[in-house]
């Protein structure tokens, strides 16, 4: 996503990002000056930690990472308090392919997202936060290590944070590049110092996590988001968009769009209305597009899926995930099966390998049968086994690594049965642009 820049839907109020791209907006005078920390404040000092967990309950904030959790219930999952050491954790490993929100506000806004994290941990009385950020954001790092600085020195992290009897202070632990990290509990393994694996569920997070300690695991957004509600309440978060899909959400746009970017915009929102009038269009033939980032099943670019509404249960009901917000369009002249040929090898490589359907399935098998198709030696019956295969390690993975490989697969043959057709009976594909996994 080059030249990528931050924008907003002009018809409702930017809240997150009201200040991205505006100079110094990551040093603490300047958040300051425009009423930062003092919702903080408001929640140590005048509101109980159930309170701000029914605000957000209340509020309808599903996680921005990708689930769509509600946040409110997952926090209401931790145990009693009883004496032992609790966690809240930032997952600012945003590794997704097409998802790049994140990474505004950790470059241009960090005070922000530390100001999430004292309300988070104020609501689910953890007095240590962790943030997990990508190895690879290294603007980010560097800008949220010197905000974290920043506000232990000014009292905003430490003992009695804001003169509430509240201790809390973060610890900034930078990752090395693992797409499996952005699963919760291989996260928490990487940061404990173990591999990369994801753990086995039951137990929870809220019940074992960090070191075996109660913990809760939240994406940037969705913590930053909480600034907001407790601010402004859960009827203005609830305002926006709808029913089923309540508050703003960012929505990233790549590939051939008149204007690339990142976008806040209220949930409930068509998908032609982001492509079209928000990115300005298409600046050539578009055959498909994804809606959430490249784990998230493709859609025809047809009025049928132009016209969904930005909501979980609709783009669900319609055979796909929100995901991350990441919008992918996909050129006229971009064969499919090659396409898919650069997801597998993403996730092909991005796999633990912990696990036999993602080991031996997508590490292995899904690759080698995208290079015979693309090296022009498909047979008949291949098309049948690669939808039998799939079908079989669909669900059947430790973690949904392997279903986030699976699902774009099943999708495209779905949609595009006939350039899989093509290119085993004519030996090539359709289109005359020469694929990567062919040079």
């Amino acid at each position: 996503m080059d030249n990528i820049t931050s924008r907003h839907d002009p018809r409702f109020e930017v809240t997150m990002y009201k200040y991205m791209g505006v100079e110094n907006s990551h040093k603490l005078d300047f958040y300051e000056q425009h009423g930062g920390y003092q919702t903080a404040k408001k929640a140590l000092t005048t509101m109980q930690s159930v309170d701000i967990v029914n605000e957000v309950k209340a509020s309808g904030l599903r996680g921005r990472g990708g689930a769509g959790f509600p946040m409110g219930v997952k926090w209401s999952f931790m145990p009693p308090v009883d004496g032992r050491q609790r966690f809240i954790v930032c997952n600012a490993d945003e590794s997704e392919p097409g998802s790049t929100k994140d990474r505004f506000v950790l470059e241009d806004d960090p005070h922000q997202l530390i100001e999430g994290m004292i309300i988070a941990g104020y609501a689910i009385q953890a007095t240590l936060g962790v943030i997990y950020i990508r190895g690879e954001y290294h603007l980010g790092y560097t800008r949220l290590y010197d905000a974290i600085n920043e506000a232990r020195a000014k009292g905003y992290l430490g003992k009695n944070v804001l003169a509430s009897n509240f201790d809390f202070d973060l610890i900034l632990h930078r990752g090395a590049g693992a797409y499996i990290c952005g699963e919760e509990s291989a996260l928490m393994n990487s940061f404990e110092g173990y591999r990369a694996n994801p753990r086995l569920k039951p137990p929870f997070p809220a019940q074992a996590g960090v070191y075996g300690f109660p913990t809760s695991v939240n994406n940037v957004t969705s913590i930053a988001s909480g600034v907001h509600i407790i601010a402004k309440g859960a009827d203005w978060f609830k305002s926006m968009g709808t029913q089923d899909s309540s508050g703003f959400h960012h929505v990233q746009i790549s590939g051939p769009a008149v204007r690339r970017g990142v976008y806040e915009v209220p949930m409930g929102i068509t998908y032609r209305e982001i492509i079209f009038d928000l990115a300005g269009g298409v600046t050539e033939p578009v055959k498909a597009f994804i809606p959430g980032g490249s784990s998230c099943p493709m859609f025809p670019f047809t009025d049928e899926y132009l016209d969904l509404t930005m909501e979980y249960g609709v783009v669900a009901k319609a055979g796909s995930m929100m995901g991350t917000g990441g919008i992918i369009l996909i050129p006229e002249d971009k064969c499919i099966v090659d396409a898919l040929a650069n997801v597998v090898h993403f996730y092909a490589h991005e796999s633990c390998g912990k696990c036999t359907p993602c080991r031996e399935g997508v590490s292995t098998w899904l690759p080698k049968m995208y290079a015979k198709l693309l090296a022009g030696l498909g047979e008949s019956g291949d098309l049948e086994l690669l939808e039998d295969v799939s079908h079989n390690i669909r669900g059947r993975s430790f973690c949904p690594l392997a279903d986030a490989c699976i699902m774009p697969v099943q999708a495209s043959i779905k949609h595009f049965r006939h350039e899989y057709e093509y290119i085993i009976e004519h030996g090539k594909s359709m289109y005359a642009k020469k694929s990567r996994w062919q040079e």
